[in-house]
């Protein structure tokens, strides 16, 4: 074989090699740790104190994603909250017999983490966004909020519960001309119905790798 057609050989050999190893460097980098993520939806029963017309129960369909698995002492990042709000129809009446046009305003929602030591604590998803909804002309009203949710951290290792908790709303009923309606600004107080199953989801939570340390010389 010529001189020539070794040299052309070994640069082959050469760029299979590297794109070998830059793969392998890829998916090192890219492939692990970083966890896999999966969206959760659960839809729960609440009564919510409404003004004219006492308690009042709603219907709430919530969706977020998790990530499959955590680490102690690292953030564990839920993203693509919302939650859908169905009013029942005989409730919303109250807003059309006061010329209701319109719903906005804001939501905050509480969940509970227990991590697999059963270290409980409360996770506050505030500031979620409740947009200009149109008050439907009959039957029931389906009102949508959504926004970020903080991260949190778990102390201890194995299976990190997540289960939903109570949300209050704030909402400002309008008009068609945009004044408020007579009911004025309306703060809701919500609590999720006893008897159900409010598991949103458990999520494997591994112990954190320990610092290294150098040698004594």
């Amino acid at each position: 074989m010529r001189p020539n057609g070794l040299l052309v050989r070994a640069r082959r050999v050469g760029v299979v090699a590297a794109v070998g190893l830059l793969a392998g460097l890829g998916s090192g980098l890219f492939g692990s740790g970083v966890a896999a993520a999966a969206t959760v939806t659960k839809t729960l029963n609440y009564t919510c104190e409404f003004p004219l017309i006492g308690p009042g129960p709603l219907s709430v369909a919530i969706k977020v994603t998790f990530p499959n698995s955590g680490v102690v002492n690292q953030p564990i990042q839920a993203t693509g909250f919302s939650a859908t709000v169905t009013v029942p129809a005989d409730t919303v009446d109250v807003l059309r017999l006061l010329d209701g046009a319109t719903v906005e305003g804001s939501a905050a929602a509480n969940v509970r983490v227990t991590d697999g030591a059963g270290t409980s604590q409360a996770v506050a998803i505030p500031n979620l966004n409740v947009p200009v909804t149109a008050v439907p002309p009959t039957g029931d009203m389906v009102v949508v909020a959504s926004g970020p949710v903080p991260a949190f951290t778990v102390t201890h290792a194995g299976n990190a519960a997540i289960n939903v908790g109570d949300f209050t709303s704030d909402l400002l009923p309008k008009k068609a001309d945009g004044s408020l309606t007579e009911l004025g600004p309306l703060h809701l107080d919500c609590v999720v119905d006893a008897g159900q199953n409010t598991l949103l989801t458990s999520i494997p939570v591994a112990a954190s790798a320990p610092l290294a340390t150098e040698p004594r010389r």
